[in-house]
């Protein structure tokens, strides 16, 4: 089946008329083309190059807050969704700075400050947190990198699973989420599912916990919020870039795992996601970062290509 099988509308006519070189080289993977041309062009964007050149200071700045869109863990991600790779040799820099980044038990770390409310110090310190570890190893194999030091790091994510997937868990021996201490954390969880998708520990009951916690969570929508993570309204608008708990991101996760593709609940998210589609083919972006404001899924007036291939994407593992 080919992705418009999936879709109300053939979304490629109006990808392919699109001048984002993100998505022309992003649609030539799509339609099973090589395309090293394209690739050298992305590389060479002046765009492109100005996320990389906030992302070569990893670990700076510190991380203050997890959905801050326009913190450089979240450019990184959003660099291996578009298709940078260690061919580029920023990008291979990028990932030999996450990897010198380790904490004695193999997580990739971060820069973080807590506030002492919260049980910090008051300043940054070298740590591992669920809500952004995963993400780093998510990109470093998007990258290309596999190694003994993503293996590690996944090897720890999988020991560190409950029978609900993945809680609020860190290396800080007093910071803790605002949840119940034995509910799994949505976002954690979620993130943590989309870094071990890339991994030999896809298939494993820990990742179908995970995945069991998010069909529960949409099942039960009309009860309370787990953590600060409710279903409601705001999480069914379409957004991008993956920074936070939405519609979208976790769809985008799910849809890599045949396991969850069984359930009739992620059939239920993705129709939605699918009513949304434009006559064209595009998709309007619902929900905006404003750090974004500048890029095509920054904006709500009309439809965006970005958005628009990373559905096509969605849909083409469907078939």
């Amino acid at each position: 089946m080919g992705i418009q099988e999936f879709l109300n509308h053939d979304p490629v006519p109006y990808l392919e008329s699109s001048e984002e070189l993100w998505v022309r080289y992003n649609l030539k993977l799509l339609q099973g083309e090589g395309a090293p041309r394209e690739f050298q062009e992305l590389s060479a964007d002046p765009r492109i190059q100005s996320i990389i050149d906030e992302c070569i200071r990893w670990p700076d700045p510190p991380i203050k807050r997890h959905n801050d869109a326009a913190h450089p863990i979240h450019k990184i991600e959003l660099l291996a969704d578009m298709g940078l790779d260690k061919r580029d040799q920023w990008i291979n820099a990028i990932c030999n700075l996450i990897m010198e980044n380790r904490t004695e038990d193999g997580y990739f770390a971060s820069k973080v400050e807590i506030p002492e409310r919260w049980g910090g110090k008051g300043t940054w310190t070298m740590e591992w947190m669920q809500c952004d570890a995963p993400i780093l190893l998510y990109a470093l194999q998007k990258f290309g990198i596999k190694n003994e030091f993503t293996d590690e790091a996944a090897r720890m994510m999988v020991w560190n699973v409950e029978n609900n997937g993945w809680r609020c868990k860190n290396s800080l021996p007093k910071f803790r989420g605002p949840g119940r201490k034995d509910d799994h954390c949505p976002y954690g969880n979620l993130i943590t599912l989309k870094a071990l998708s890339l991994g030999k520990y896809r298939d494993t009951e820990a990742v179908q916990n995970g995945i069991d916690s998010h069909i529960l969570h949409w099942e039960n929508r009309s009860g309370k919020k787990i953590y600060m993570f409710g279903i409601g309204t705001t999480f069914k608008r379409l957004k991008y870039p993956n920074v936070w708990f939405d519609i979208l991101h976790v769809v985008d996760v799910l849809s890599m795992y045949p396991y969850a593709r069984e359930y009739d609940e992620f059939w239920e998210m993705w129709e939605i996601i699918k009513g949304k589609q434009q006559p064209e083919g595009g998709f309007v972006p619902e929900s905006i970062w404003k750090a974004w404001s500048e890029w095509s899924f920054g904006q709500k007036k009309e439809p965006s290509p970005w958005m628009t291939m990373r559905i096509a994407q969605i849909a083409d593992r469907l078939g």
